[in-house]
């Protein structure tokens, strides 16, 4: 029995539908799930058999890393958030701003012969369309091959400009967070190292990943995503023990995308490396949620 903390839905660049994600999680027998649709705060129906948490991902921008690495990216995970909060209330604005920040997107990859029409992501059935979107609209038109092509040469961070130009500073976004009385999270935590081929640097759990941590812990944040698709048992425990060390909390989930990310499953991961996220964790986040 384990939960699943990190969902993307068809509402922004998952694949599947609300209702196909939660039969499957019914049938994997998990105990708890989060659809965490970015910039957006899907309402997902109560389950007799499973414990739904409301939440989104937020991508933001956080000066000390776009001074230092380029190629990295914060993305924070949201949970126990409300309808009528403040942060949810931010999300509308947040999604507008995006909807630019693809137009701008598709006019700079204009100077490297690449052709989408606005219209092309406006049609697509999802409220908050991405990078994603866009990723798989130029292999569609046959620019690139794959999805990681079009990441690695042109989405990426740090690739081309008016990538970021949606996102709110991380401090607005935390303090938003506590406003609303949620919980906020780093998610996917190796992306912070992430270098110019859209991975993570090698031994990525270094010095200046360290400083990071303590930076976000300053600004905020409750706790880290610390298991997740393709963490290693060692990085894993490391993680354990720098929350334990900060008095941060840890989170898990699978970051599942349906289709896009085909060999990555709901409340899995990996085949071959289950990342199996215990209850407990989520157990002491509602208690530390509870005292807001």
């Amino acid at each position: 029995m384990s939960i699943d903390l990190h969902v993307h839905s068809i509402n922004s660049d998952g694949t599947e539908k609300i209702e196909t994600i939660l039969e499957s999680a019914l049938e994997l027998q998990l105990e708890a799930i989060c659809i965490s649709d970015h910039e957006y705060l899907t309402k997902v129906p109560k389950q007799r058999e499973i414990e739904i948490i409301n939440g989104t991902e937020i991508s933001v921008s956080w000066k000390i890393l776009d001074d230092s690495n380029k190629y990295g990216g914060t993305h924070l995970l949201v949970y126990f958030l409300e309808e009528d909060s403040p942060l949810n209330k931010k999300l509308k604005e947040l999604r507008l701003n995006k909807i630019e920040r693809n137009y701008s997107i598709l006019e700079n990859l204009k100077e490297f012969g690449i052709f989408i029409e606005n219209k092309e992501i406006d049609e697509l059935e999802t409220k908050v369309p991405g990078r994603p979107h866009i990723a798989e609209l130029m292999v569609k038109k046959n620019y690139v091959s794959n999805l990681s092509e079009a990441f690695t040469k042109y989405l990426g961070n740090g690739k081309i400009d008016d990538i970021d130009s949606h996102q709110l500073e991380i401090s607005e976004i935390v303090k938003l967070a506590k406003n609303s009385k949620s919980l906020v999270f780093l998610a996917h935590p190796h992306t912070l190292m992430s270098n110019q081929l859209y991975s993570k640097s090698d031994n990525w759990i270094n010095n200046e990943f360290h400083d990071y941590i303590e930076s976000l812990k300053n600004i905020g944040i409750d706790g880290i995503e610390v298991y997740y698709p393709g963490y290693t048992h060692n990085t894993i425990n490391t993680l354990l023990d720098i929350c334990e060390n900060q008095g941060l909390l840890a989170s898990g989930g699978s970051d599942f995308h349906g289709h896009r990310k085909p060999n990555n499953l709901l409340g899995i991961g990996y085949e071959n490396s289950p990342i199996k996220v215990p209850y407990e964790l989520l157990s002491k986040m509602k208690e530390v949620h509870g005292k807001l």
